[in-house]
């Protein structure tokens, strides 16, 4: 691995003590990284690749990420794309807006080119596996909310919600497995339906008890 050195990160605003690291540093880094996912794959993917096509050195990326895998789970998976919507209080468009919200953050190229071996490194890596799921803890609180709040839902005590583990897991499967099968709207409706009739089953279930 490189040393840090104090010219890795050009300009008054490198990574230093006290001070904000380049946001545009970070930014041709991420897209560096997206190029490369879709030339390259996740495989042949490096952190010197990344650093070339992105102008700094694989120095300024440690200094950012703590590898590979982190890096490439936060270019593929930005903040704004794990974002999901708020509950309408409708339990069938609240199931339908979260499979939906999922497919968006999974059905992009440079995801599919990814997951299968950003999951292995994931699970491999205690560390990078705790970053991970820290990053995804707002939207699976969403998950839990969405329809656990709702009188007489069922509530889930998991660190992962069934409903997240149901959605995600579903378009995880079909990516991996099925990995020429789309993400489109007749799995939307599909997953919703199945879900949504399932929950009111089940709470009816809890009420009636």
């Amino acid at each position: 691995m490189e040393t840090d050195r104090p010219e890795d990160d050009k300009g008054p605003a490198r990574s230093s003590a006290g001070r904000p690291r380049d946001g545009k540093i970070d930014a041709a880094i991420v897209q560096a990284t997206r190029d490369l996912l879709l030339e390259t794959g996740y495989s042949a993917l490096s952190l010197s690749a990344i650093a070339a096509r992105a102008g700094t050195t694989t120095a300024a990326i440690y200094r950012r990420w703590s590898g590979k895998a982190q890096l490439v789970h936060e270019a593929i998976l930005p903040a704004e794309v794990m974002a999901m919507p708020s509950a309408s209080g409708d339990v069938v468009e609240d199931v339908r807006a979260l499979v939906e919200a999922t497919r968006i953050m999974f059905d992009r190229p440079e995801v599919r080119m990814a997951l299968p071996a950003l999951i292995a490194d994931t699970v491999a890596d205690p560390d990078v596996h705790s970053r991970m799921t820290s990053r995804f803890a707002e939207s699976l609180a969403t998950f839990r909310t969405r329809i656990g709040a709702q009188p007489g839902s069922p509530d889930d005590d998991g660190d992962l919600p069934l409903l997240a583990e149901v959605v995600v897991g579903s378009a995880i499967f079909r990516i991996i497995v099925r990995h020429d099968a789309p993400l489109d709207d007749a799995w939307v409706d599909d997953l919703t339906t199945l879900i949504s009739s399932g929950w009111t089953t089940m709470t009816r279930g809890s009420t009636s008890g």
